[in-house]
């Protein structure tokens, strides 16, 4: 809403990552983790929940990915795990 008016934004159509995209999310992730550290933060928390990233990969109804990020939960989990990774 704008001064009590709704207003439309314009969007794009949800997709699946390319594979070759997800390297590119995880560096965010760093750099958004270093961000944090820079700024004082003791710890960051990864929300991993109600429809966000992470969770659309973690969630079996969502993820519907053929390839290392699908399938079995060790591979949904692979996203989050490389986040993590990628803190230390």
């Amino acid at each position: 809403m704008k001064n009590g008016q709704a207003i439309r934004v314009e969007t794009s159509m949800p997709r699946a990552l390319e594979l070759e995209e997800i390297p590119g999310i995880v560096n965010d992730f760093r750099q958004a983790i270093a961000n944090a550290r820079e700024a004082g933060f003791d710890l960051v928390e990864l929300h991993s929940a109600h429809g966000y990233l992470l969770h659309q990969f973690l969630s079996p109804s969502s993820n519907h990915r053929t390839d290392q990020y699908g399938g079995s939960v060790e591979n949904r989990a692979r996203l989050v795990l490389e986040v993590v990774d990628a803190g230390d």
